[in-house]
């Protein structure tokens, strides 16, 4: 089961899969969208994060590029945004950021700590 969540194919499926997902919510006109309570930037933060998160448990070479992608995807949704009726921040970039870096250095913590107890 651990190969299964730990293959390349599920890493590039949930690249993909949170690339929909973040795609259709930050792409969106905002008269489409519910509204959501609490902080637009946490929601970010979580959102980049959770992506992140999918795509964390594989090999950390490719998890690096993905994480690249994302924080480069997360640039340009903000750059699109004023095009389709929302409002492109750059706070909105910077939590988007934090949210990818956040689980790289968890997941570099996590290996870290799994190669000084091998």
């Amino acid at each position: 089961m651990k190969e299964a969540l730990t293959s390349p194919t599920a890493q590039a499926v949930g690249f993909l899969f949170g690339l929909l997902i973040i795609s259709l919510s930050t792409l969106t006109p905002a008269e489409y969208l519910p509204p959501a309570p609490g902080s637009d930037k946490l929601h970010h933060l979580i959102g980049f994060g959770s992506w992140a998160l999918l795509c964390a448990f594989g090999p950390m070479r490719r998890f690096i590029i993905m994480a690249i992608l994302m924080i480069i995807w997360g640039g340009m949704i903000e750059i699109i945004q004023p095009h389709i009726n929302r409002y492109g921040e750059w706070l909105d970039f910077i939590a988007n950021t934090s949210g990818v870096l956040l689980v790289v250095f968890v997941k570099c913590l996590f290996e870290s700590a799994f190669k000084r107890s091998a």
